[in-house]
């Protein structure tokens, strides 16, 4: 079922966080190739997008969110959609975590979207959208990446608790959760070493999530997995500790066959 009153509107207002990584940056131009009105958060305040509106803002810090708030409203007095597209890991082990890293991770992936949802709650047109790019990683533990594991599953947690206080405005909140993603957060999280997991299928590209993200604000839908087989058996695996123990080594093995296709891929070829 759409939300038809919304997506029939011409001018909507989109706000996006994470606008200058792979997804974010695909996901602004298809939104405004649909019409949107786009208000970005970015540290830098500057931005090589064309027609978006740009609000500085560290996403790291509480206080520069809170001041970003009256800003984004006075360029939209009302917000339509939001979209939480920010994201960070660092991997790191137990025993070895460094604390603000810890506390960087934390801050960008959990306490980031909390604190602006809360923050621009007030400008919300009724019947709008709330979608939060999240991570397989909120429903399949990572092991070596623990902070991030914590951060993600908490705000899958914060996505249905807001999905139920938000009811009598009609704000419809979706969580969204790729699988990985051909972008440079990529690359950074497998240079630091990063989980053989992602490579169990190909990355997908960022368009291709941005194309789903676009999906998630024209349907009433709580939750969109990249195919039916990663929702069910990332569930499965939530609820039965033994088929996640018995799973792992095959996982392995098809993430370390397709980590070493993909690294053929990005070499060049031979002369």
């Amino acid at each position: 079922m759409e939300n038809s009153d919304l997506n029939d509107r011409p001018g909507r207002v989109a706000v996006v966080t994470g606008a200058t990584g792979g997804i974010g940056r695909a996901l602004v131009r298809r939104m405004l190739g649909c019409g949107y009105r786009v208000i970005i958060l970015s540290r830098q305040g500057t931005v090589d997008l064309p027609a978006v509106t740009i609000v500085p803002c560290d996403l790291t810090d509480g206080n520069s969110i809170r001041a970003a708030a009256p800003v984004i409203a006075s360029h939209a007095p009302a917000i339509d959609v939001l979209v939480h597209c920010a994201g960070v890991i660092t991997p790191q082990s137990v025993g070895e975590l460094d604390s603000a890293v810890t506390a960087d991770q934390i801050a960008v992936d959990l306490v980031a979207p909390i604190e602006l949802t809360n923050a621009l709650l007030p400008t919300m047109r009724d019947g709008g959208h709330i979608v939060f790019v999240n991570s397989m990683a909120a429903v399949f533990p990572l092991a070596g990446s623990s902070v991030y594991t914590a951060a993600k599953f908490g705000l899958r947690g914060f996505a249905r608790a807001l999905e139920q206080e938000l009811r009598p405005r009609r704000i419809q909140v979706s969580s969204l959760y790729p699988a990985s993603v051909n972008t440079p957060m990529l690359s950074r999280e497998m240079n630091a070493g990063g989980s053989i997991y992602n490579f169990i299928d190909p990355p997908q590209e960022p368009d291709v999530t941005a194309r789903r993200i676009l999906e998630c604000c024209k349907h009433r839908s709580r939750e969109r997995f990249s195919s039916v087989f990663d929702k069910l058996f990332t569930h499965a695996c939530l609820a039965s500790m033994p088929l996640l123990n018995l799973s792992l080594p095959i996982m392995k093995m098809l993430g370390r066959r397709g980590y070493r296709a993909y690294l053929r891929r990005l070499s060049p070829p031979r002369r």
